[in-house]
């Protein structure tokens, strides 16, 4: 009878073990389950691991990503005493001081890099970038000399050099460090960009050179296409001009920009009112209060002597926008031939 009382006994404590058992590891999987993926994978490998300080600052990389910059700061916090001597923790925690607007405590952090390792290139690019992000122009070249002193070949000290140039009305010095850029580094996309824009202003047919440069490297970047097209049309190559908004619809069929642009170019350079309107109409189908788009397609009604849709228009320009004299002119405009 005692043996079968202690069999009982150690049966129960078996099941109580079991399911004790199963309900932790269905916690400990629970914890996990209302998280993004990614992020349940760094935190899988914190609680394996939770000395490891890698871990804290990938888990820092994924709040940054995500905008959360409190707990971006508290993951790399915890890098940083996890590991005091690594100069990468620091320059995290430099970007997401910056990215709090303290920016005493980001240039305190990228310091303490250099004391740490005087020959941190990151760390002097960055001191670089904020102070010329504050126009504190001559400061900024101090610190890229200190870069090209370790690194005659850097891109982006020549990069950074360019914006400050530009910044400065130095033009042709701008447009030597973006050209010193590209040489270091041919794939430098925001190099061939700004290169692109500054031949761009002066209407230098360079300018298509070095669009198609950036486009090459970046083939869907609806933005350089936008720029090269305008350029096209501010220098009267009306085809060209609209072959290139076309690629961009083809990426993003509701850039409404590039719609509305295509028939600027068939109503004022190519009469093509009936094509005009259509071209409107799609970009104010993607943008109902798109005022430019409502006048101009108002005007191509004009032009095709539809009145009654030119006037519609015109007045719902002024709905927007009660003091758009040019929609105020046309009503007045139609007042008057409808008088007649």
């Amino acid at each position: 009878m005692l043996k079968k009382h202690l069999l009982f006994t150690l049966a129960i404590l078996l099941f109580v073990f079991s399911f004790t058992h199963c309900r932790y590891s269905k916690n400990k999987e629970d914890k996990y389950a209302n998280m993004p993926e990614a992020l349940a994978e760094i935190y899988k490998k914190i609680d394996k691991h939770p000395n490891n300080p890698l871990y804290y600052s990938e888990l820092s990389d994924y709040y940054l990503n995500a905008l959360m910059v409190d707990s971006a700061l508290n993951a790399i916090l915890k890098a940083v005493r996890l590991d005091s001597n690594n100069t990468t923790y620091y320059l995290k925690l430099s970007d997401i001081y910056f990215a709090m607007k303290n920016i005493d405590a980001s240039e305190e952090m990228l310091e303490k890099v250099i004391a740490m390792d005087s020959k941190n290139q990151e760390a002097y690019l960055k001191l670089a970038e904020l102070h010329f992000l504050h126009k504190r122009y001559e400061k900024a070249h101090e610190y890229l000399e200190k870069v090209l002193l370790i690194d005659s070949y850097n891109p982006k000290a020549y990069f950074i050099r360019g914006w400050i140039y530009k910044e400065e009305k130095d033009t042709n010095a701008a447009i030597r460090s973006y050209l010193m850029a590209v040489e270091q580094q041919s794939d430098y996309f925001e190099a061939y960009e700004e290169l692109a824009l500054l031949y761009h202003r002066k209407k230098d047919p360079l300018a298509i050179n070095y669009y198609k440069n950036a486009i090459n490297i970046q083939p869907e970047n609806v933005q350089i296409l936008y720029d090269l097209a305008m350029f096209y049309q501010e220098t009267g190559d009306d085809e060209q001009a609209i072959t290139h908004y076309k690629m961009i619809l083809q990426i993003n069929p509701s850039y409404k920009y590039a719609l509305h642009n295509i028939g600027w170019i068939y109503m004022v350079e190519q009469e093509k009112y009936d094509e005009a309107v259509a071209f409107f109409t799609k970009s104010i189908e993607v943008d109902s209060n798109y005022i430019d788009a409502i006048y101009n397609r108002g005007i191509a009604f004009e032009n095709l002597k539809q009145y009654d849709n030119a006037r519609q228009d015109y007045a719902y320009t002024l709905k927007l926008d009660d003091k758009y004299m040019p929609a105020i002119e046309a009503l007045n405009r139609l007042d008057k031939l409808q008088k007649k």
